[in-house]
């Protein structure tokens, strides 16, 4: 973040809206912004986002609904499945109550922090059972775990948008490669992919967003995570992209 708001400081005036500082008099609304960037899916960010969207006429990238969703597993699933984008088999179970398919993946229902994936993998035979650390963590705060069931994959691809813009990277997966940077490298692009994210993005509403694919044995690219949110130092160049974005978004 400080590399990016170094160069948006160079190319235009910046506020700075952090959470842990964000204390809000709705009698007193008065923003000079012509938009907001929302880097975060914090409770304090949402409703500050939630607010802006209902008592102003500030655009904002991405929205309150983008954002809400994209964290929310079950939800999105639900979504892009009817959106007829393909994602893997997936179920809402209380945790004494196995899922209806053999090998899967244990996720944090709520992707709300800035963790990463740390997996617990148990393989028995011909079953295997992952558990996501962050998912083991929310046991009490919710009475059921997400599970998604585990798509056989040489690569994991992941496409960034950037409002119309594209990019495109592979990488191994990280169950094989903890390291998702050591193996990640620029793929041309896919027209395949890029139809399936614009029907992602547009379903759930966001302008900037990174999406995950697992490519099955029969060629089928499955949607597994979709990040309102993304890592933009992992594009080249990836500040000024987003910088020179939110500035013409802005000149609109």
């Amino acid at each position: 973040m400080s590399e990016f708001l170094t160069y948006l400081k160079t190319i235009s005036d910046v506020s700075i809206y952090i959470e842990e500082d964000l204390l809000i008099n709705y009698s007193n609304i008065n923003f000079d912004e012509d938009i907001f960037f929302v880097k975060g899916k914090g409770d304090i960010i949402l409703s500050f986002v939630k607010m802006i969207e209902n008592e102003t006429s500030i655009p904002i990238i991405n929205s309150y609904h983008g954002i809400w969703v994209a964290f929310n597993r079950f939800i999105n699933c639900i979504m892009l499945e009817k959106a007829g984008i393909p994602i893997p088999a997936y179920s809402l179970n209380p945790e004494e109550e196995p899922p209806p398919f053999k090998n899967y993946i244990i996720k944090n229902l709520i992707d709300q922090q800035n963790y990463a994936f740390k997996p617990k993998i148990e393989k028995r035979y011909r079953s295997l059972k992952v558990k996501d650390e962050r998912a083991l963590n929310e046991k009490g705060k919710y009475n059921y775990f997400f599970y998604q069931k585990f798509i056989r994959s040489k690569w994991e691809y992941k496409i960034y948008r950037i409002g119309e813009d594209y990019f495109y990277y592979k990488q191994l997966p990280v169950l094989v490669e903890p390291d998702k940077m050591k193996t990640r490298r620029t793929i041309e692009p896919n027209p395949e992919l890029k139809k399936l994210v614009i029907k992602a993005t547009n379903t759930i509403d966001l302008k900037i967003a990174s999406v995950d694919f697992l490519k099955s044995k029969k060629g089928i690219y499955y949607l597994t995570d979709i990040n309102s949110t993304p890592n933009f130092n992992y594009i080249q160049n990836g500040p000024v992209l987003i910088g020179d974005y939110i500035k013409a978004q802005a000149k609109r």
